[in-house]
């Protein structure tokens, strides 16, 4: 066990968690190998392994098992754009807030594209700015550059889905409550009596998930974000540090999350991220998959190249189904061809991918140039 926990900790770019326990003797150990994905239970006795219950298994295939799994999981992650929220709807109130208009849309977007990306459910790509990422490109296709170093022209990666969404609440439920006589409001002189003073900031956000491809709203879903403080005295300080109504200050201020209305923003944010991961990611997943149709172009050992490729929706890691052509189906009358009987004969598992060809790694019974394959 330990010599499996060595291998993957000497693999290059592998992350693994195991769980190994002690060999009972020298000649017999037995114990369990967890990942994230699924879990290998082995046993080792007088040189042959027994894994998952089938004898005949060898430690590389374990590492090998393991390996391919983390490939596939890293390279079927969905990838997903953030458009600014409008910010339409509660215009009137930001500017009540911050003395004049914040495209507050354009702010929450940006604490959308860091709460996502650390998340780690999606992989999320620039589109705010990337004609910058362009620009860089053809710097890079220029004779100017090293053509080791530079970033290479298509390439960019497309989005699967666009996540946006409008900003139906954003503003203040504040109270007073006053005892005695002569309490003053703000702005005024001193007043006798007591008086205490509760400050609120509501921040609501609605959002939809959208596939790209069929424009179909695969998630939404609304997240509220409060922040409440209270005082004794006044109101005054609520508001402060960059918030004040009448102020003039940018919600990018270094001390907007230290007041009531910036800790409401990121409150419905960090909601709103949680809920994405939590829903999104799982209605993204089931979303409809890419029907691929293609054929074997080359066979060289056990692998397969297919005429195929990005272009087609293939990516990393995607398992297909190599079929053998059987009897075609004809109309009697027109001699059109209806239908064509297939055979499964093997899998493939795509390991490379360029924008007209991928390549794989193939098992099965021996396959031809012209099998039909497909996910």
């Amino acid at each position: 066990m330990h010599r499996v926990a060595d291998a993957l900790g000497r693999h290059e770019g592998t992350t693994t968690n195991t769980n190994c326990c002690v060999p009972t003797s020298p000649e017999r150990s037995e114990g369990v190998l967890k990942n994230p994905w699924f879990t290998v239970w082995f046993m080792e006795s007088e040189g042959s392994i027994t894994i998952n219950g089938s004898r005949g298994g060898s430690w590389r295939l374990i590492f090998l098992a393991l390996s391919a799994t983390c490939l596939l999981c890293a390279q079927t992650k969905r990838s997903v754009s953030i458009e600014p929220f409008d910010y339409s709807t509660v215009m009137t109130a930001t500017q009540a807030i911050f003395g004049t208009q914040v495209d507050i849309g354009q702010g929450i977007s940006a604490m959308l594209t860091t709460r996502v990306s650390q998340d780690g459910k999606f992989t999320v790509v620039e589109r705010r700015k990337v004609a910058n990422i362009m620009k860089e490109q053809d710097f890079g296709a220029s004779n100017r550059v090293k053509k080791s170093t530079a970033a290479r022209i298509g390439q960019i990666r497309g989005a699967d889905f666009t996540l946006m969404g409008d900003i139906v609440v954003f503003g203040r439920d504040d109270r007073r409550l006053a005892a005695g006589a002569g309490v003053g409001v703000n702005g005024t002189g001193g007043s006798a009596g007591l008086s205490k003073a509760t400050g609120k900031a509501v921040v609501v956000l609605a959002y939809r998930l959208v596939d790209n491809e069929s424009s179909e709203v695969i998630a939404s879903g609304e997240a509220r974000g409060e922040s409440q403080r209270s005082s004794k005295g006044g109101m005054g300080g609520f508001f402060t540090g960059g918030v004040l109504v009448g102020g003039g200050i940018s919600s990018t201020a270094s001390n907007f999350g230290e007041t009531i209305i910036g800790e409401a923003v990121m409150n419905a944010v960090s909601k709103l991220s949680a809920d994405l991961s939590a829903r999104g990611a799982s209605a993204a997943a089931s979303a409809k998959e890419v029907e691929i149709e293609a054929n074997v172009a080359d066979i060289s050992g056990t692998n397969i190249t297919i005429n195929a490729g990005a272009g087609a929706g293939i990516t990393n890691g995607m398992k297909l189904t190599v079929f053998r052509k059987g009897k075609e189906i004809k109309d009697p009358t027109t001699g059109e061809v209806l239908d064509v009987q297939t055979e499964r004969i093997g899998d493939l598992l795509i390991t490379s991918v360029r924008d007209r060809v991928a390549t794989g790694t193939y098992t099965g019974a021996p396959a031809k140039i012209g099998d039909i394959v497909r996910n």
